[in-house]
């Protein structure tokens, strides 16, 4: 077995491991009622806002690619993002599907590092959005918040800050480079040095553009998760959801886990806890969550790929340094 497949391995070992434990830490017969009193009307509606949400992702794409001279319409763009939705379903990494899109536009793009980097300015533009209305969250309620949920929103807002400052402004990334003896190093490679310097060529207006697209999907992202709370009997205030969807954001990105379940799980369980929601609740509002933000998509993904590889329109190929 090489290293590939056995962090492959290990990833849905520790996926299987943090299920068990989390379903271990409730009574699955609460759990059970709970998910299935869920009113249906409001899950209709996170549905809706979850297969819109792809499309403003695929906007937001569309802006940095356009930026790049990466000509892709706004049509296939959203088709890739649905298909990357189906491979991180069946990847083990949260990430896989990232790996996707960036492999698929490459392929049919002359601009290869710029088709790959689009990708993940795209997922760092949209993690800042996401982070920056935490904070705006946490200033207007800090008071309600319990210590630990202030100290990581500032925490993880300060480092996507810091990432930004480095991305768009070259001089700071430069002095890096001087002073830190890694950054020399790693920017020798020329493979890196390539992505360095296509990162740090998108525009400011391209880059402003995409993060107000940002801000509004997420928004978006955030509704869809007080509408999946509010149907299963949930009433938490607002600022609440605003704060733990930005931050569970991130924990999944982590790739430790196939498709990141069970650190959501435990992530979700952990965050509502610490303002007095139940164990069941927490867990089922993160099941639904998985099920209408990702599966759901992916299910449109599959379908677009079996199709359009039927059709010979596009056949979908497989990254070889997939995680």
């Amino acid at each position: 077995m090489n290293r590939k497949h056995l962090l492959n391995l290990l990833k849905i070992t520790v996926s299987l491991v943090l299920v068990v434990v989390i379903l271990r830490s409730v009574d699955v017969t609460v759990l059970w009622q709970v998910i299935r009193h869920a009113n249906p009307w409001y899950l209709v509606g996170a549905l809706a806002a979850s297969m819109a949400g792809v499309v403003l992702r695929a906007y937001r794409w569309q802006i940095l690619v356009n930026d790049q001279g990466v000509t892709a319409s706004l049509g296939e763009l959203t088709a890739l993002w649905f298909v990357s939705f189906l491979f991180t379903n069946i990847l083990p990494s949260g990430i896989g599907g990232d790996a996707v899109r960036a492999y698929e536009l490459s392929r049919s793009s002359e601009r290869g590092a710029q088709a790959v980097t689009s990708v993940l300015v795209d997922r760092f533009v949209g993690l800042f959005a996401l982070q920056t209305i935490a904070l705006v969250a946490l200033a207007f309620s800090w008071r309600l918040m319990p210590d630990q949920l202030v100290f990581i929103t500032v925490l993880l807002f300060s480092i996507s800050l810091l990432a930004a400052a480095v991305l768009a402004f070259p001089p700071l990334w430069n002095a890096a480079e001087k002073w830190i003896p890694f950054f020399d190093r790693l920017l020798s490679i020329k493979f890196i040095r390539s992505l360095v310097d296509s990162l740090q060529s998108y525009t400011h207006s391209a880059l402003l553009r995409a993060f107000a697209v940002g801000l509004v999907f997420n928004i978006l992202l955030i509704t869809i998760t007080v509408l999946v709370a509010r149907g299963l009997g949930d009433t938490l205030p607002l600022p609440y959801y605003m704060i733990f969807v930005p931050i569970a954001s991130i924990v999944i990105l982590v790739p430790i886990s196939f498709a990141g379940l069970g650190v959501r799980e435990g992530t979700y369980v952990f965050l509502f806890s610490l303002v007095g929601v139940s164990r069941e609740m927490a867990l089922s509002i993160s099941l639904l969550i998985y099920a209408v933000g990702t599966v759901a998509p992916g299910i449109v993904g599959g379908a677009i790929y079996i199709v359009r590889n039927v059709r010979g329109t596009r056949r979908y190929g497989m990254p070889k340094d997939i995680p």
